[in-house]
């Protein structure tokens, strides 16, 4: 009951998606779900549903992935099987150390919050299986599969590499039920390292391979087709522009400079070292929403606190604001909370106030730390006319074919060779130079690696 449909870089995979569901016939009381991992995924897909037929039927449901595991499979069933009952989601920043993150996804479900990075797990419980479970709850979920396949058609899933152990239980499960599993997306681009997508592949007999390209150019090709299966290889479309590719060195020009010129609309990397910088941001409205549940939690618990939760909100609300301005002006993290425990607000406990530190400590990167660009899985998805690709050491050794293994650094490699419509340069790092002759470097301007 599976299908699949590995589709490259810029080969038209929305639209074929698209093409697919409105082709399903979904008989009379069924539905059909269209999942993707992110809420700007959803929206395209939605956008060229629209864009095809004028409208998008009630019985084609389209969500992110998270949405969909939870109000569909969490939401109407876990309760069923494991007597809780979840009343929200929480997308609260959680703490980096696991021992503390642990926690605080058990405070969350003490208070009937389920995080967002566990709905996975939780709805292959639903469905799959969990660790000691008795023959009651098997003898559930038997029903509930069948009761959930009896109303699904079909899923259709988006982004396919980005599909986890969970995930891809999940769909076993549910492919086996009965329900039609459709999916679109590329095992070279999984940046994550999952592998699931690929075991799928492997497993499937039903594998359909589009080798058209409508986005980069043939001499692009040249190089990423090196890092693709005799399958997966690519054609580019005949109205794609000639397309170039050039050659710069670090130990040669002015990369600040060149930067900052911004002619290019996609300039990324690997990952950061001591000359680039490439550490994302939380977003201070993430690192604040994280903060103030700790706050508040902690204000909330002290011993004798008589205010009301409205009350609570307003104060903690106001501490929360001062600490993160307090951070941002330069004052440590440490005596941010301080200065709130003095004041009685709350009291210190250690994990809380270790939590607190997390939330507080800033994420963006320092001015003076290296040049800013973005990372490759940043730009995962995203295309631009002009492209840099900063070449570093991790990734040359695949570009040459020095090293072959499949996996999330070879599609780093890929991701970033297939960003561009038109002009794709290369930057070769001080340490890539040192290992590489400069004509095998430059002989990557015609597309030779």
């Amino acid at each position: 009951m599976m299908r699949i449909e590995v589709a490259g870089a810029g080969a038209g995979k929305t639209t074929g998606m698209a093409s697919r569901i409105l082709g399903c016939e979904i008989p009379a009381g069924k539905v059909v779900y269209c999942v993707a991992f992110t809420n700007a995924a959803a929206d395209n897909i939605r956008s060229k549903l629209v864009e095809l037929s004028g409208s998008v039927s009630d019985n084609i449901k389209v969500s992110t992935i998270h949405s969909f595991l939870y109000s569909e499979l969490i939401k109407p069933y876990y309760h069923l099987l494991f007597n809780k009952s979840y009343q929200a989601i929480s997308v609260i920043r959680l703490p980096n150390d696991n021992v503390y993150r642990n926690a605080k996804i058990r405070e969350l479900e003490g208070q009937a919050l389920l995080h967002q990075t566990v709905i996975p797990q939780r709805a292959r419980w639903v469905v799959d299986k969990k660790t000691k479970e008795s023959a009651r709850v098997r003898a559930l979920r038997a029903k509930v599969i069948a009761l959930f396949a009896g109303y699904c058609h079909n899923i259709f899933v988006d982004e396919a590499q980005d599909i986890d152990k969970d995930m891809k239980a999940i769909l076993l499960a549910l492919g086996r039920a009965g329900v039609g599993i459709e999916l679109f997306g590329d095992p070279k681009q999984d940046v994550k390292g999952h592998g699931c997508f690929r075991e799928l592949i492997d497993a499937c007999g039903d594998v359909t391979f589009i080798k058209e390209c409508h986005r980069c150019p043939e001499i692009h090709l040249q190089l990423s087709n090196a890092l693709a299966e005799d399958a997966e290889k690519q054609i580019a479309d005949a109205h794609n522009r000639p397309g170039s590719i050039s050659v710069y060195f670090e130990s040669e020009t002015d990369v600040a400079a060149l930067v900052a010129e911004r002619k290019y609309g996609l300039v990324y990397i690997s990952r950061r070292n001591d000359r680039f910088e490439t550490h994302a941001s939380h977003g201070d409205d993430s690192r604040f929403e994280a903060l103030f549940h700790e706050v508040s939690s902690a204000t909330k618990d002290k011993p004798g606190a008589t205010q009301c939760d409205l009350e609570v909100n307003r104060m903690t609300y106001h501490a929360a604001r001062q600490m993160m301005a307090f951070v941002a002006e330069g004052g440590t993290p440490s005596a941010a909370i301080k200065r709130w425990i003095d004041q009685g607000l709350f009291d210190y406990e250690k994990r809380r106030y270790a939590r607190m530190v997390s939330a507080l400590k800033p994420t963006s990167p320092s001015s003076d730390r290296g040049i800013a660009v973005r990372s490759i899985e940043a730009v995962k998805g995203l295309e631009h006319e002009r492209c840099l690709f900063i070449l570093t050491q991790d990734l040359a050794p695949y570009l040459f074919g020095d090293k072959k293994e499949d996996n999330k650094t070879k599609h780093l490699l890929y991701v970033a060779l297939t960003r561009s419509i038109d002009v794709l340069s290369i930057l070769v790092t001080h340490e890539v130079e040192a290992e590489y002759s400069k004509e095998r470097l430059l002989g990557l301007e015609k597309g030779q690696c």
